[in-house]
């Protein structure tokens, strides 16, 4: 089993949803409704506290999924070389040449 590589419309798909995913926990953590939209630059419905505070609760958010990516990413570096992944293929995946 080989994987293929993403394609541009899933990489904007998977974009989009990793941003979705942190709107989703930042306004959990922020309070706001789940219907929250995700802001723009100006929204003149929000104050500019709380449209920093929004931002600032998304990139939190952000760097916990980066951390969390970067840990299970070392995890499954571990695995597939127990596995009998070659290095370069292990580089591959991390898309380091």
């Amino acid at each position: 089993m080989r994987r293929r590589e993403f394609t541009a419309a899933e990489l904007d798909e998977l974009d989009r949803d990793v941003a979705e995913l942190a709107w989703r926990w930042a306004r959990k953590l922020t309070g706001l409704p789940a219907e929250q939209a995700p802001f723009g630059p100006v929204d003149p419905r929000i104050g500019d506290q709380d449209r920093a505070d929004a931002h600032l609760a998304r990139l939190y958010v952000l760097t916990r999924l980066r951390q969390s990516a970067d840990a299970r990413s070392d995890a499954d570096v571990f695995y597939a070389g127990q596995a009998g992944a070659a290095y370069p293929d292990i580089a591959a995946a991390l898309d380091i040449t």
